[in-house]
């Protein structure tokens, strides 16, 4: 064989190793890297997280269809951990953008509720800027916050359909309850006169057990969440807050600022998706979720197409 030959095809083969590392290097390890659908320009590189929740992954989901469809290169990173491990990622950097709720985000200020939705969203917007330099975008009306919630049965036997009737009836009633939700029930005492010891009695216990208590006669109200797909499911119904003494968990687009700064059209990309969303549609959505994977889909595969058919529905994919 002759040299020349020999250079040729270590030269064929260089090229070949160096095409193999450039395409490694369009990959990530632990994310999920998606390019958008306009070849190879793109507006810029941004970095979608979200929390552990079906919910949450379905918000971080819409959020990186529509940046794609605007022209972004986004690298997905759902399910990151929880609240702390998230607003952890992105106070570093390691994420640009994610889903948060504004009574969370008055926890993180130490702020207490001011009962009034849109003021504590004001606080939130304006205190995450001025502390942590992050931009809250619009929030949904999507209330994913704590509710008090009775079997269907157990409504229409006793006649309350709202908190203002648990009120008047509490002292004959027991209520179950998760840890994180006892403070909540006791935060009602502002705006309804109620708190846990309200009530005959007041257990402490996992939140699925607080539905068995109830379905058994043990208990005649539990704490649950707002969105939460299987009370309905499950033959429970949700107990109005007529005087809105929960405070409201609205979600929102959470940006670095400095992001927010150099990539200015997000807000116009993110914002028209918020009022699409309410209590009601994530409900169905998770409900959708829950059916594909009894389907046989993995709970990715499930969000992604939920997600997708959603948005496309709403005329904004």
């Amino acid at each position: 064989m002759s040299l020349r030959s020999l250079k040729t095809k270590s030269a064929g083969a260089l090229i070949l190793v160096l095409l193999m590392l450039l395409s490694a290097c369009g990959t990530s390890g632990n994310s999920s890297s998606s390019n958008t659908g306009s070849g190879s320009t793109t507006k810029g590189n941004l970095v979608v997280g979200g929390k552990l929740d079906v919910e949450s992954q379905l918000l971080t989901k819409m959020y990186t269809l529509l940046l794609q469809k605007a022209g972004y290169k986004v690298t997905e990173k759902p399910a990151l951990g929880n609240s702390n491990i998230v607003f952890q990622a992105i106070s570093s950097g390691s994420i640009d953008i994610y889903p948060e709720f504004t009574a969370t985000g008055l926890n993180k200020l130490q702020v207490p509720t001011t009962y009034d939705p849109q003021k504590d969203y004001l606080a939130v917007k304006d205190g995450f800027d001025k502390n942590y330099k992050l931009t809250w975008l619009d929030a949904a009306p999507l209330n994913d916050g704590y509710a008090l919630c009775t079997s269907k049965e157990t409504s229409q036997k006793l006649g309350i359909t709202s908190i203002s009737d648990v009120k008047a009836k509490a002292s004959q009633l027991a209520l179950t309850s998760p840890s994180d939700g006892v403070s909540f029930v006791d935060g009602l005492q502002k705006v309804y006169g109620l708190t846990t010891k309200s009530f005959k009695s007041t257990q402490t216990v996992d939140y699925a057990l607080g539905f068995d208590a109830v379905k058994s006669d043990k208990a005649q109200i539990t704490v649950c969440y707002g969105t939460d797909a299987t009370v309905p499911q499950g033959g429970f119904v949700f107990l109005k807050d007529d005087k809105n003494g929960f405070p409201a968990f609205n979600p929102a687009p959470v940006v670095r600022n400095d992001i927010a700064q150099k990539y200015p059209d997000i807000a116009s990309v993110l914002n028209p998706l918020a009022p699409k969303l309410t209590t009601d549609v994530s409900i169905q959505l998770q409900t959708q979720v829950a059916q594909k994977k009894s389907d046989g889909a993995s709970v990715s595969r499930a969000v992604t197409l939920v997600a997708t058919d959603f948005l496309k529905q709403q005329g904004l994919l």
